[in-house]
């Protein structure tokens, strides 16, 4: 598998993550849209000596007060992604040999994303020249984008991530690309800004380009498939979602975001396996367990559907799709007392 398919991580990456448009309705039977906010955990892994990315460092994901959630690889640039974590405090931790591990704490009660930079140290004599991956082309890549393009791109990075300033991160994306024009994941990151202040025409034309610079890009595939649900255009959800699964099959957010697809135009027989293989690859993906509680009551198996609505209200007490799923619930349980 390419370095690249570990772009997005246990869920994301995930870039987006809990659009719940398409569900609520079919849970409270009400047509308002809920928000398109994603939620991630992104950022890089970088040489501290050196200043370039790692690869192949291990990211781990850990909730503050519960311990250990999941774990990812960067890619050939340094890069991860973890998409969906939820809204809590988080550990992050990367670790690679050679190298001091890195920890640091991650605040998602207040927000929606957040960036995160590890230099770390090397334990030995420091290492020359760029990380090489297996074709050496990663690298190559990564080292062609100009110094002031990539100061302009960590600062909208942080812009978007730590101050949650999704114009001001635009500005800055824009002067990247114009100093760089074949900067993808300028392009990826400009699509989700342009996404969180409601421009989803322009996040759109942004994620095709930074598809067509770099088909790839697994990150930029799923965050366009994502945008292309919310939009209800599911046929190109569909192929977007799926080109992204094929560079990366274990990326929870893509499994989950194209069981969506499926659902909403009524494929729930294929709908199943993807998100079964969402919730295995992050079993507390809230949302994921409402949609398979919805698939269990099409296949008339309640005490399933009652079983994952309650584990979606374990996980998510007082989130968007709560009063929807403590009213199916109790639907439900009447239904079979009155059956019995």
């Amino acid at each position: 598998m390419n370095s690249r398919s570990n772009l997005l991580l246990i869920s994301i990456s995930s870039i987006i993550v809990l659009a719940f448009s398409n569900l609520a309705p079919l849970m409270n039977g009400q047509s308002q849209a809920i928000p398109f906010r994603p939620t991630t955990i992104h950022g890089i892994v970088r040489d501290s000596v050196t200043h370039t990315g790692i690869e192949h460092a291990i990211v781990m994901l850990e909730r503050e007060d519960s311990g250990y959630v999941g774990q990812t690889e960067t890619d050939g640039m340094g890069k991860f992604t973890f998409q969906g974590p939820g809204q809590m405090v988080f550990v992050v931790k990367a670790k690679i040999p050679g190298h001091k591990e890195g920890a640091q704490r991650v605040d998602l009660t207040v927000g929606t994303s957040e960036y995160v930079t590890f230099d770390l140290q090397p334990t030995g004599p420091p290492s020359s020249g760029l990380p090489q991956g297996p074709s050496g082309s990663i690298s190559a890549r990564d080292a062609a984008v100009p110094e002031n393009a990539r100061k302009e791109f960590e600062t909208a990075r942080q812009l978007f991530a730590e101050k949650k300033n999704g114009q001001d991160s635009i500005k800055h994306l824009r002067k990247a690309i114009q100093i760089y024009p074949a900067y993808s994941d300028a392009y990826v990151l400009l699509g989700m800004a342009y996404i969180d202040g409601g421009q989803l025409a322009d996040a759109r034309t942004s994620l095709d380009k930074a598809v067509e610079l770099d088909p790839k890009l697994a990150e930029a595939h799923f965050t366009l498939g994502m945008l292309l649900n919310h939009q209800q255009d599911y046929t190109g959800a569909e192929k977007s979602l799926t080109a992204g699964l094929e560079l990366n099959p274990n990326a929870p957010q893509g499994q989950y975001e194209l069981a969506k697809t499926y659902w909403a135009t009524g494929k729930w027989q294929d709908a199943e396996p993807h998100v079964q293989k969402a919730i295995e690859l992050k079993p507390d993906m809230a949302p994921a367990h409402v949609l398979l509680g919805n698939i269990a009551l099409r296949k008339r198996d309640p005490q399933t559907a009652l079983k994952e609505f309650h584990e979606y209200l374990r996980l998510d007490p007082n989130g968007p799709m709560a009063p929807g799923t403590q009213q199916m619930i109790g639907k439900i349980e009447q239904s079979l007392k009155a059956s019995q």
